[in-house]
């Protein structure tokens, strides 16, 4: 159940594109009904609908009372079809830069993908070769003791760089989830802003 105060804010906040004395006479209407809901404690939402639903409908009776306003300018009854004018002529540039955005960031995505993919395959490439230096080291020690001490160093290096590469691979994979969540979470919190 929401509260009065946090209703009336939202409802506030939805009601901006009013001028200011519309914007005041609404919320000072809504503001004394809100206060009779409560008072005979009923749910504010079930009764006027959420703060947007509200919100809509009043934005949209004062489009209608100043479209039919025979003193109303020409440029206010003419505004919204104006911008619907503009929107449509908008979109042949709008949706190629939408599309160009999301290719973008798809390709980021392989690219990190990608990186992760070589990061992870040298490294395990590097570990199968730490292993093979290191057997050969062993084979080496008895006979040539410098070539088998210089297989086991390579085999510690060869095992180094795979250990940081396949961390690398490891972090790069993280961020990539974090992104792909960071941006879902965005979007479905926008969502849900607008569905209220």
């Amino acid at each position: 159940m929401m509260s009065s105060e946090k209703y009336l804010t939202e409802l506030s906040g939805y009601l901006n594109p009013l001028s200011k004395e519309e914007k005041k006479s609404a919320m000072e209407y809504y503001r004394e009904y809100v206060a009779d809901i409560e008072a005979n404690g009923e749910d504010i939402v079930e009764k006027l609908g959420t703060p947007r639903t509200l919100a809509d409908s009043i934005l949209s009776d004062n489009a209608l009372k100043q479209f039919n306003d025979p003193d109303a300018k020409v440029d206010k009854k003419m505004h919204g079809c104006l911008v619907g004018i503009l929107a449509l002529l908008a979109l042949p540039i709008g949706l190629p830069l939408v599309i160009a955005a999301l290719a973008i960031i798809f390709a980021l995505f392989i690219v990190g993908f990608s990186i992760v993919v070589a990061f992870g395959a040298t490294g395990i490439g590097l570990l199968v070769g730490a292993i093979g230096a290191v057997v050969a080291g062993v084979c080496f020690l008895f006979t040539i003791p410098v070539t088998g001490l210089t297989f086991f160093g390579m085999s510690l290096f060869m095992a180094g760089v795979s250990i940081l590469l396949l961390l690398a691979a490891v972090k790069v994979c993280q961020f990539i989830f974090w992104l792909i969540g960071k941006i879902f979470n965005k979007t479905l919190s926008k969502n849900n802003k607008e569905v209220q």
